[in-house]
């Protein structure tokens, strides 16, 4: 399955709430446009007074909605989290819409997913490419048995949620954040059936130090690992999941000028060539990504 559909133009936030200190769920209303997103695609979202737009994964898919997960970390952020939220009566006026509601521009969906097909709740997952829009056809879909296995660090949670919601399937999420203040959407994966293996480096929750500590012992045959999270806790994914020769994917985390290879600035070594994450991933297999 591909898909070459994108779009650049405003839409109206629903909501965006912080679910707990620092972190926040920015919900939009798409119409149309959901139906093109993919697990692992992200959006470059315009921010006002920011020159760059900032490129968010996707979190989860509504009827006709879309929503993003992210921390503040910076101004850009900062400014993010004030958008379409109230006080009273009054609304924040950065990207204010014809309506009184905030409106915000998105440039989206972007990148290759995991390329989930229809098929994806029985025993196979395809891995299908999802190529440019100056691109004709797909590659042939290969399909692989798999018991799902998620690694996600600290905001990398945002992008396996989704990916979960389509597997059709319960698995294992191995999940490390650096204190449980940072923990999110365990509700939601409790609520799916998995089962949850937790690590913090400050020991408040779960083992003490990182997930990638306890992940071997969390693998068998026949899994297949999907992670996202910050580059140190891919690297020893990649290194754990070669020792078992367990096969899966990973999204890489990259800072992006323009979100559609125009700017070449995210480039990554894959099977020995330069990619650029946000063109040719942001999704990668294990077997290919040289970190």
């Amino acid at each position: 399955m591909c898909t070459s559909k994108r779009f650049d133009k405003s839409y109206k936030i629903i909501s965006n709430k912080e679910i707990c200190a620092g972190y926040f769920e920015l919900k939009i209303k798409v119409d149309a446009v959901s139906k093109y997103c993919y697990p692992g695609q992200f959006f470059m979202i315009d921010v006002p007074e920011v020159f760059l737009r900032r490129p968010i994964s996707i979190h989860c898919i509504g009827k006709g909605t879309v929503s993003f997960l992210y921390s503040v970390v910076g101004r850009g952020t900062k400014i993010l989290s004030e958008m379409g939220r109230s006080s009273g009566s009054v609304i924040s006026r950065r990207g204010e819409g014809k309506d009184g509601c905030d409106e915000i521009k998105m440039l989206g969906p972007l990148g290759r997913g995991y390329g989930l097909t229809s098929n994806a709740s029985s025993k196979s997952l395809s891995r299908a490419s999802f190529d440019s829009c100056e691109k004709k056809s797909c590659p042939k879909s290969r399909d692989i048995s798999f018991n799902p296995v998620i690694v996600a660090g600290g905001t990398g949670i945002a992008s396996v949620h989704f990916l979960a919601t389509k597997l059709g399937r319960k698995g294992i999420l191995c999940y490390g954040v650096r204190s449980k203040k940072d923990l999110l959407c365990l509700d939601k994966f409790k609520k799916m059936g998995w089962e949850i293996v937790i690590s913090t480096e400050d020991g408040s929750k779960g083992y003490r130090g990182y997930i990638t500590d306890v992940l071997s012992e969390n693998l068998k045959t026949g899994d297949t690992l999907f992670a996202c999270g910050p580059i140190p806790m891919l690297k020893k994914v990649l290194r754990i999941a070669r020792e078992k020769n367990i096969e899966g994917f990973v999204c890489l985390e990259e800072k992006m000028a323009c979100g559609i290879g125009n700017c070449q600035g995210c480039a990554v070594k894959i099977n020995g060539e330069n990619k650029l994450t946000c063109k040719d991933g942001p999704v990668f297999e294990i077997k290919d990504v040289e970190l």
